[in-house]
């Protein structure tokens, strides 16, 4: 499944790209978040609630920033499993400097293996769709403030 978006904030291109770098900031914006654990500067282990149809459990996410070029691009590749279910995501976000803010253009890939891909292709869909927005919309929101 592919998903994309473009969002422009107030904040300066640095402090986004900071932040999303920051595995203590960027976790916050996990959905359903439990718990992080900062493994080092570009790693860091995410426990995740996860509920799709009729797969509810807890998901530990292994989160690697995979490409780096400050202040303008970072891809992310997390992997994740439990529940019989496994989801990969693979993220690429480049920023622009506009009027002292920034924008910023996302892609996000995710592939669903084991019991959470059994189900019906239309509900994972959008429940990935929603939570992938939920992440970048608290992105934006948290940078805001």
């Amino acid at each position: 499944m592919h998903f994309e978006g473009v969002f422009t904030t107030r904040a300066p291109i640095e402090r986004v790209f900071g932040f999303l770098l920051n595995p203590n900031e960027i976790s916050n914006c996990l959905p359903d978040l439990q718990s992080v654990d900062v493994k080092s500067e570009d790693r860091f282990d995410a426990v995740v609630k996860v509920g799709v149809g009729p797969i509810k459990g807890y998901f530990t996410f292994h989160l690697s920033v995979v490409e780096k070029e400050t202040p303008k691009h970072a891809r992310l590749k997390a992997q994740g499993s439990g529940s019989g279910s496994s989801i990969d995501l693979d993220t690429i976000m480049d920023l622009d400097s506009v009027n002292g803010g920034t924008t910023m253009k996302w892609s996000a890939d995710t592939r669903l293996g084991g019991l959470i891909a059994s189900i019906g292709q239309r509900l994972v869909t959008g429940t990935v769709e929603k939570t992938v927005n939920e992440f970048f919309n608290c992105i934006k929101q948290k940078l805001e403030t």
